[in-house]
């Protein structure tokens, strides 16, 4: 069976490949994809890098199975032997590169050997809210860092799609203020949707002085959700004293801190967030919320209509608009934010 994925290509921007559908081996799935969703920051980093010649060639790098940091959203289409957690037909999330089709279903580092890479979807959602899920985790587990306390002032900088949605967890952690930091107008905008009281146009103001003013001389847990190393300096400027900052954001380059100023004065918490640590599915004793747990419960919030999620959506395109859109994001954040494409009609 022929089906069809993006690659980037040698000398010009994001191709359509065609390849054959695998048969799928022992405890493995073949899943027949409806969207595969963007995942902006890692995405157009590996488009630049592989246009330049400095990357790999294909737009997800990695081993056939387990997570790749990418998302699709479809339905099981053929199981391999001694598969009994999944039956053709089954609606899914996996962890796919952009295609009509996927393979997965190969163990773990713990020896699972399907928690990893593939999760039922248990809601009435639409293809779209339900892949919400899976960036959603990176910005539950921030949340859960930060161990945001009932009207405890917020500030989220950065608000592309991972940024929104920690803006909305914190919402409804019960934290008060929540200020929404961007330099874009229209996602500032969003931001309001998705549950920020205040937002501060960086580009227009002091972005540190205004979340001062709000939050009453620092926000009490300041949150880095953006590619900009620079911007995790603007976080411990705009915390309160013994606040805390989250980075959720990784940034692609380095930095210079000068601790004694802001972070040793100030007596400030600074705490990392990687949701790939609670990627398999046992549960430490102390760390009970893994991902499957936490998009369980993002696609009931949405289902339940706790969160929103469908302003987030601002393309679902055919596979042959990739290039053009993969150009638009690395061109700067006007005009977008979650991009979807359709493989619907890609293949049988």
């Amino acid at each position: 069976m022929k089906a069809r994925r993006l690659i980037v290509g040698k000398t010009s921007g994001v191709e359509i490949e065609t390849f054959e559908v695998p048969e799928p081996g022992p405890g493995e799935v073949v899943i027949r994809v409806n969207r595969s969703q963007i995942s902006a920051g890692s995405e157009t980093s590996g488009y630049l890098s592989a246009l330049s010649g400095t990357g790999d060639k294909t737009l997800n790098p990695g081993v056939k199975s387990g997570p790749t940091g990418y998302n699709t959203i479809g339905r099981v289409l053929t199981v391999g032997p001694g598969m009994k957690e999944y039956k053709p037909g089954d609606r899914v999330m996996t962890f796919g590169n952009h295609g009509s089709h996927w393979l997965t279903g190969q163990p773990s580092r713990t020896g699972s050997t399907i928690a990893p890479s593939i999760q039922r979807i248990e809601y009435d959602l639409t293809d779209e809210q339900a892949a919400f899920s899976r960036l959603g985790d990176v910005a539950m587990h921030g949340v859960r860092r930060g161990e945001i306390q009932v009207d405890e002032s917020v500030v989220v900088f950065g608000q592309g799609v991972v940024g929104q949605l920690t803006t909305a967890f914190c919402r409804v952690s019960g934290a008060y203020p929540v200020v929404a930091v961007d330099i874009d107008a229209g996602r500032l905008e969003l931001a309001k949707k998705s549950g920020a009281t205040h937002t501060v146009d960086a580009s227009k103001e002091d972005a540190i002085e205004a979340v001062k003013q709000i939050t009453g001389g620092g926000a009490e847990c300041a949150f880095h959700a953006t590619r900009l190393a620079q911007t995790f300096l603007d976080c411990i400027a705009a915390a309160a004293i013994r606040g805390k900052v989250v980075v959720i954001g990784f940034p692609r380059e380095s930095l210079e801190l000068n601790l004694r100023p802001e972070f040793l004065k100030k007596e400030l918490q600074i705490r990392a967030s990687n949701a790939a640590i609670g990627i398999e599915n046992n549960v430490h004793p102390y760390w009970r919320w893994t991902l499957q747990r936490a998009r369980t419960s993002i696609m009931r919030m949405i289902a339940d209509g706790d969160i929103k999620v469908d302003h987030l959506i601002s393309h679902v395109a055919k596979p042959e608009e990739a290039d053009a859109l993969y150009r638009k994001m690395a061109a700067g954040p006007t005009g977008w934010m979650s991009i979807f494409f359709d493989w619907e009609d890609e293949a049988s």
